[in-house]
């Protein structure tokens, strides 16, 4: 006789169509548009009275592409070394906000991490969204990580919400980010949370957490550090959960097994 699998509660299913409900899907949505992006054009018609329609105004050029370099010019390195970095979570929070020495230039605001040791969960993103101004995800993408909080049945104010930047950044090198130092500084702000689990969303930022040289970060389940070893689910950037339903589902089924682990 085989095994079976557990099966989803009605809790369980009552929670995933609520977060789905409250990231803004009301219908049962495929992944693969079919027809909606088709357009009917009424077959034209010849009529000698009708002037021609004036030709668009030519599109003004896009701008030319922002480089890390300037974006992150007060980034090129995190001032210190691992030793110097506050080893106290609400003076960590301080420096990373206030200190004139980390990121002090930049075209959007420093954005503080927010939370308490030993949270139960630990959510890290790259970076703070754009329209970020006094507090960390406060925009769209937070809106869909509250519903999946709420649905999977976590107090929101009990969570530990991180950013790899401190700032908003447009289209950053993660490998220039890792090379100034953050992929530390990330591990250093982990070890201060010790959280009792940890997700991370978006893959690009799991090579900055410490891992072994021959591992894929993409399979990194556990976060080790300074003797300490939390429970890890990576997953998708935020961005790409809020647009696609297929990657919320397989999310949510992640986080089942994830939990129940």
């Amino acid at each position: 006789m085989t095994a079976q699998s557990p099966l989803i509660s009605a809790d369980e299913i009552a929670g995933a169509i609520e977060w789905w409900r409250l990231a803004g899907i009301g219908t049962d949505a495929l992944d693969e548009p079919s027809g909606w992006l088709d357009v009917e054009t009424a077959p034209a018609t010849a009529d000698a009275t009708t002037a021609p329609a004036p030709a668009p105004p030519p599109k003004p050029a896009p701008p030319p592409p922002r480089s890390i370099g300037a974006e992150i010019e007060g980034l090129a390195k995190v001032p210190g070394k691992p030793g110097d970095w506050p080893d106290e979570l609400a003076t960590f929070q301080r420096w990373w906000f206030e200190d004139e020495n980390f990121a002090p230039t930049g075209a959007f605001p420093r954005i503080a991490p927010r939370g308490a040791v030993n949270a139960p969960l630990m959510v890290v993103v790259g970076e703070p969204e754009e329209t970020d101004s006094d507090r960390l995800l406060g925009g769209p993408q937070g809106q869909v990580l509250t519903g999946f909080l709420r649905a999977a049945g976590l107090a929101v104010d009990s969570i530990y919400f991180a950013s790899v930047l401190p700032r908003h950044t447009l289209r950053p090198d993660w490998g220039e980010v890792a090379g100034a130092g953050y992929g530390q500084l990330l591990a250093h702000h982990i070890g201060l949370v010790a959280p009792q689990r940890l997700i991370v969303f978006g893959r690009d930022i799991l090579a900055l957490i410490p891992h072994e040289s021959a591992q894929d970060p993409a399979s990194l389940r556990v976060f080790n550090h300074d003797g300490r070893s939390i429970p890890l689910l990576p997953t998708r950037d935020l961005a790409n959960l809020a647009r696609r339903g297929g990657f919320r589902s397989q999310f949510w089924r992640q986080w089942l097994d994830f939990s129940d682990g």
